[in-house]
């Protein structure tokens, strides 16, 4: 019976130990922030906006663009095609058809 009363105090005279042992160090402050540089006005900001526009990546497809109401690829501008725009078989009037960009050589898919 003695033996597991001393482990018990053992263990229990332990825990104000692990308490101490558990506090950390106090963080150090970090240094003051030095003085921030003014904020541009207005017109200096839109200046900054009106620079040269950023190109594309030769990777993405380009957007179609829209004329309507072609019935020949002759009638488009060059490199453009008379495809169909409404996703259903052309009606005998050309109402759906318009100048696309091609994508891959063909008309792109319009679902």
């Amino acid at each position: 019976m003695r033996k597991p009363v001393l482990v018990l105090l053992a263990l229990l005279s332990l825990i104000p130990l692990a308490q101490a042992l558990a506090h950390t160090a106090p963080v150090a402050t970090p240094p003051a922030p030095a003085a921030a540089a003014p904020a541009p006005d207005a017109a200096q900001f839109l200046a900054t906006l009106a620079g040269v526009p950023a190109q594309t990546p030769n990777d993405l497809t380009p957007a179609p663009l829209f004329k309507t109401s072609c019935t020949s690829s002759a009638q488009c501008p060059t490199g453009q095609l008379c495809c169909n725009a409404c996703g259903n078989p052309p009606d005998g009037g050309g109402s759906c058809l318009a100048c696309m960009t091609p994508i891959r050589g063909r008309c792109p898919l319009i679902q």
